[in-house]
């Protein structure tokens, strides 16, 4: 196996099927394998994610990065492609990846575009080309070879929140991070419920934090209490 794509859940009904659909018909079976980590859901996500020729695993912990460390154990893969269910990956990301592993390069990321919202996402797109750690983020996906994901121990289980900041912080000491110049499509849900100004003020907060060292339980709770549900 060649690729190993690592989706963690937790009420993704509405996402998820679109998301399988397309990885199916983006991806050759023989060589890449769809990997869900269900966190508990309520609604129905599993149900969904059995419609597809994927593997399903399930724990009881609603942690991103539990649950991801999870699928890697029970992944196959040279390669670790990590996917939000609310994301969908350009055309052709499999070649993508696979091209630049065999250049090389050992982990890497997609710049993001939206799909849809304030006229000012523009502006959060078009940083997204730039290799600075604040222009990261989940939603822009992640790749990266399995030998350096096992050497730096994985995601660390303490984040609650910002587990890909703290992993792709800690890789880019190792490696360079390669940045695509193509786009992941991103569900403005997040802004469907609240204004821009408010979801930037709660990242720029949660990201100070982050630098500041603090435990990642007060930055969750300080982020989404900053942000109404979504």
């Amino acid at each position: 196996m060649l690729l190993s794509i690592i989706i963690p859940t937790l009420n993704e009904e509405k996402y998820l099927g679109n998301l399988l659909q397309f990885l199916r018909k983006q991806t050759d079976p023989l060589n890449t394998e769809i990997i869900v980590i269900d966190g508990g859901s309520s609604d129905h996500t599993v149900q969904i994610a059995h419609k597809y020729e994927v593997i399903i695993l399930n724990t009881p912990v609603s942690c991103r990065a539990v649950q991801m460390n999870i699928g890697v154990k029970n992944a196959k893969g040279k390669i670790l492609y990590f996917v939000h269910a609310d994301v969908l990956p350009p055309e052709r990301f499999s070649q993508d990846i696979i091209n630049a592993f065999a250049a090389g390069k050992k982990i890497g990321m997609y710049r993001q575009k939206f799909d849809g919202g304030p006229i000012m996402l523009k502006i959060n797109s078009y940083f997204t080309r730039f290799n600075w750690l604040w222009c990261r983020g989940g939603d822009q996906t992640l790749f990266v070879c399995k030998k350096l994901f096992d050497s730096l121990k994985g995601f660390d289980e303490s984040f609650v929140i910002m587990e890909e900041y703290d992993f792709i912080r800690r890789a880019i000491k190792k490696e360079k991070l390669h940045i695509f110049d193509k786009y992941t499509t991103v569900s403005t849900r997040k802004y469907n419920t609240n204004s821009y100004l408010k979801v930037l003020l709660a990242n720029r907060k949660a990201f100070s934090l982050y630098l500041s060292g603090s435990d990642p339980k007060v930055i969750k709770k300080t982020y989404l209490s900053m942000l109404n549900p979504y």
